[in-house]
């Protein structure tokens, strides 16, 4: 109940601020009505199952950073089962690149960690302004900035770093496969065309 809360809510709320400029994968969508509603209340039915499957395999494999993967599992979840496929492929894309920047700063941290802050300050900047519409550069933009505050606060664990990575995977995957099976949502099309 509270991912489909989660899903139609900042629908609701956030009018434009929430829909890209550019038109999704798959077409322009319909005005929002009865349809629409239940489009968002099924993609929150699939935010909802996917998480609680980590939960259950968080419970059954101990797994250390299942909150990462609820994260991922969630944040992928699109408007069409091609969104959903294409924020999958972004989230991946994403962090190939911003990681590995990320991990360049890692000799300023002990030196410089200011530099690191401001790098973080910046990359968040570029997060909130990407995000709406290049969703790849807005995750390595926030990969770029995990790397980075993770260097800054002394955190400098492997096996931490790839529990996150491996179990961001696994979500994005547990995602895909909820958006895939349980009640896939094809594009929309609005009525004139």
């Amino acid at each position: 109940m509270v991912a489909a809360v989660a899903a139609i809510i900042p629908q609701v709320l956030s009018g434009p601020a929430e829909r890209p400029v550019s038109p999704p994968i798959g077409g322009p969508l319909e005005p929002v009505g009865p349809a629409q509603r239940a489009r968002e209340l099924r993609m929150g039915l699939h935010a909802a199952l996917a998480a609680l499957v980590i939960v259950m395999l968080a419970d059954a494999f101990h797994l250390e950073q299942s909150t990462w993967a609820i994260t991922a599992c969630t944040y992928v979840i699109a408007a069409s089962t091609a969104g959903t496929l294409d924020r999958v492929r972004r989230r991946i894309l994403g962090p190939l690149v911003g990681v590995p920047l990320g991990l360049m700063l890692l000799p300023v941290a002990s030196h410089a960690p200011l530099v690191l802050w401001l790098a973080a300050a910046l990359a968040m900047i570029i997060y909130a302004m990407a995000l709406p519409e290049r969703y790849d550069v807005a995750c390595g933009a926030y990969a770029f900035t995990l790397m980075v505050t993770l260097a800054a606060t002394g955190e400098r664990s492997t096996l931490l770093l790839a529990a996150r990575a491996w179990e961001t995977l696994i979500g994005g995957a547990i995602g895909l496969a909820t958006a895939l099976i349980v009640l896939p949502l094809q594009p929309q099309r609005n009525i004139g065309s």
